[in-house]
Order: C-alpha cells, then sequence, then structure tokens
C-alpha cells in the first residue's frame, strides 16, 4: 500500500511539474496550414521557446496569439522601412517613448499571402521545426 501511494504522489508531481513546464516554458504547437511552404506543412510539428521571446531575428518562426495560436515567420523588425501602398513607413521600435525594454518590439510577419505587424509581448515564443531533412547532394 505504501508503495501504490509513493508511486501516485510521484506521478501527480511529474504531472504538475510537465504542465508548468509546458505552461511557462516549451510547448508544441502544430501548423494548421500550407502557409510556410517550404519550411512548415499542415501538421508538422514546431517545437516553442516561450523564454527565447526577446531574442528573434528577421527569418525566425514566431508562435503569436490568445486563444489560437498562429505561427509566421519574421519578415521586418522595429525600425525597419517598410513599403505599403506605395508609401513608406517605419516599423516602431518601442512601444511609448522611453522605453527601452526590448519585450514590446514590433515584428512584421508573413504567412502566406497574409502578413501582420504584432508587438514581442504578443508572442508566445520563438519556434523550431521538429521535422529532420536529409540533405541531397
Amino acid at each position: 500500500m505504501l508503495n501504490a501511494l509513493k508511486f501516485i504522489v510521484s506521478l501527480a508531481v511529474a504531472i504538475v511539474v510537465m504542465l508548468i513546464i509546458r505552461a511557462y516554458a516549451f510547448t508544441i504547437c502544430t501548423a494548421s496550414a500550407d502557409n510556410l511552404v517550404p519550411g512548415l506543412n499542415r501538421g508538422d510539428k514546431v517545437f516553442v521557446n516561450r523564454l527565447s521571446r526577446g531574442n528573434v531575428k528577421r527569418g525566425d518562426l514566431i508562435v503569436y496569439g490568445d486563444s489560437t495560436l498562429s505561427i509566421s515567420r519574421v519578415a521586418a523588425m522595429g525600425g525597419d522601412t517598410i513599403e505599403v501602398g506605395g508609401e513608406s513607413f517605419v516599423i516602431n521600435n518601442y512601444c511609448s517613448d522611453g522605453c527601452d525594454c526590448g519585450a514590446c518590439r514590433n515584428y512584421l510577419l508573413v504567412s502566406g499571402n497574409d502578413s501582420a505587424i504584432i508587438s514581442g509581448n504578443d508572442s508566445v515564443g520563438k519556434a523550431y521545426t521538429l521535422k529532420f531533412r536529409l540533405k541531397s547532394e
């Protein structure tokens, strides 16, 4: 009986630790569309590092959203100039005057034909593909 109780307590602790790690550090998401071809196809898994939200570069995959998570590629970052409808705009590199926190940087995300500008605060984390590919010679 004592061994069964130890097993149940150990299992419960392991589940709680796993849920905490998944909620605050790492998680896995599934690509829901083929809009990131050739990088990702529908059903591909990505590993999301929630701790590296501020360490983002152009070309990185980002997971963002609240209830529905989306995966997109960073096309431009705060300080970059983009052109929309023949006019040039500079993407803000801060959320307010005097702020240099780094977490509120803005990113232009591109996913297929769709694009969006999000704040770094809206990012869930940086994504890494879990597909294994063989190099062709």
